[in-house]
């Protein structure tokens, strides 16, 4: 088998270009009338087959023994050189590395001469957006009066970029992704050459990864081969999903479930047990995309499938919903230096109140990991075994040492002891500790598992009895409590020297301005 799959089975005629009737018919009448236009502009995806199709149009003007259809005969001297990269006559410019306008300078150079073999000297011109302005202004001067014996074909995957003077000078030829069934077809079509067995789910894998591309599916296909620990003429869904590096779709469906219950706690175990791991979470939010995607056709269709039995009551415009935070998620999470606390940020709001937020402490000795069979519940139990309760503890008793719990905090996480020192506490009821913090983003850090355990185990040693915690967010508390911004900024590790210097500094700026105020109030 060929290393390289998209090299080895390149289309060589026009019929074995794939998925792009619209286009071939058009090219074809074109050549077998002899009507050659002299620009022409290849708009589409990466892998739809503009590089291709432009390398065979070149055989066609240029073919000794064209055939009565169009296509070229591929056997003549001219067609072959072609095929094999020798003809003189066809100039590949790649634009992304020579997009300058003394490339473009040198090819105006060269045009104006004869063509050494063939009847036209055909320049390809790929990714020709990335040209400069400069090198755009060249280029069009030479299309406007070109060579009759010149052909110019440009591709490119971003035809809005190109200047609208170009875009008027070309017949523009757009080339659309694959479907699924003509990407599958044209695996099929390959493997069955290659003679190799392909799992139907494997098969489905690929198709879902190459998005339409017909290259990146061979490409894939090639990978997927090649990475066998031993050469096999068969290819499974769990090795194809192990060389991709694809997460697993238990995951997927787990976190999904959690979300769409509005389970705030068994959501993030979720999301930490991934991390944990060292998942690709941008890969695995593409993934979720995919699978929502799934859902949501199903649920249109009223053809869910049975994976997603789980989604079957769910009401569309709430999938509609957490479809928009995954996108959301997706824009963001590339760009991200905390990739997990940008999925966890789809978990408020997709939380309900009641659900999963008051789950006990799992002692610390204790590993917290994804439900499956129950472990997670037998855990919660386990947790139910050692709680120790005082019935007799007061909010004021809380509030009274609530500096030394804080205090106390701080060997835990540096963060989270200055978060809960501006936090309110409201209220201490059967064992739960409500608080209340101004802003979004602390009561975020605070109900996450490691927070809670912290905050759980320190209450112990400090108030003589477990908890839970119950937080919740509060604006109005910022007014009354104007120290509390300040005590997280001083506290927080990060925070060094010369900021606190800086922030005394405006203090004292803003001191000065309120006695200037009062006594110009006073005249």
């Amino acid at each position: 088998m060929s290393s390289v799959l998209y090299q080895k089975y390149r289309s060589n005629n026009f019929d074995e270009i794939k998925g792009q009737d619209h286009v071939i018919k058009l090219l074809k009448n074109a050549v077998k009338t002899n009507q050659i236009a002299q620009a022409y502009l290849f708009v589409g995806s990466r892998g739809t087959g503009k590089t291709s199709t432009a390398r065979i149009l070149a055989k066609a003007v240029n073919c000794q023994n064209l055939k009565k259809d169009g296509n070229p005969c591929g056997e003549c001297e001219y067609c072959r050189s072609i095929a094999e990269g020798r003809f003189l006559d066809l100039i590949e410019i790649d634009a992304a590395s020579n997009r300058g306008i003394d490339q473009i300078r040198q090819l105006k150079e060269k045009i104006e001469f004869s063509p050494s073999q063939g009847k036209y000297k055909v320049y390809i011109i790929d990714e020709v957006h990335m040209l400069t302005t400069e090198a755009f202004n060249a280029l069009l001067k030479t299309l406007e009066e070109p060579p009759a014996h010149v052909i110019f074909i440009l591709a490119t995957t971003d035809a809005h970029k190109l200047p609208p003077t170009i875009l008027s000078r070309c017949q523009r030829y757009d080339f659309r992704l694959g479907t699924d069934i003509e990407i599958k077809g044209l695996i099929k079509e390959i493997v069955k050459k290659e003679e190799i067995i392909i799992e139907e789910e494997a098969l489905d894998v690929i198709v879902n990864n190459a998005k339409g591309s017909y290259r990146d599916a061979l490409s894939i296909l090639d990978v997927i081969y090649t990475g066998q620990e031993e050469k096999k003429k068969e290819i499974t869904l769990e090795e194809t999903r192990k060389i991709l590096g694809l997460p697993d779709f238990d995951n997927v469906v787990l976190l999904l479930k959690n979300l769409l219950e509005g389970n705030g706690s068994k959501s993030l175990v979720v999301i930490e047990e991934l991390e944990e791991k060292g998942v690709n979470l941008q890969q695995f939010t593409g993934y979720v995309l995919d699978i929502l995607r799934r859902i949501l056709t199903g649920k249109i269709k009223g053809k869910l499938e049975k994976d997603f039995d789980f989604a079957k009551d769910v009401d569309i415009k709430v999938l509609h919903k957490l479809i928009n935070l995954f996108l959301e998620v997706e824009n963001k999470i590339r760009y991200a230096n905390n990739q997990a606390l940008v999925l966890e940020m789809i978990i408020p709001e997709m939380m309900k109140s009641g659900v999963g937020q008051d789950v006990e402490i799992v002692n610390r000795d204790v590993k917290k990991r994804i439900p499956k069979d129950g472990e997670l519940e037998k855990q919660e139990k386990k947790s139910d075994e050692v709680k120790i309760e005082r019935e007799d503890l007061t909010v004021k008793e809380i509030q009274d040492r609530w500096d030394e719990f804080v205090n106390a905090i701080k060997p835990f996480n540096g963060h989270l002891y200055a978060f809960l020192g501006g936090a309110n506490v409201i209220n201490f009821d059967k064992g739960t500790l409500f608080i209340e913090v101004p802003f979004q983003f602390h009561m975020e850090r605070i109900i996450v598992p490691k927070s809670r355990n912290a905050i759980s185990e320190t209450f112990e040693k400090i108030y003589g009895t477990n908890c839970k915690i119950s937080c919740s967010v509060n604006g109005n508390i910022k007014p009354k409590r104007k120290e509390d911004a300040n005590f997280v900024l001083r506290n927080l590790p990060v925070i060094k020297k010369k900021k606190q210097e800086e922030l005394e500094a405006k203090k004292v700026k803003e001191r000065v301005v309120e006695s200037i105020e009062a006594i110009f109030e006073g005249m």
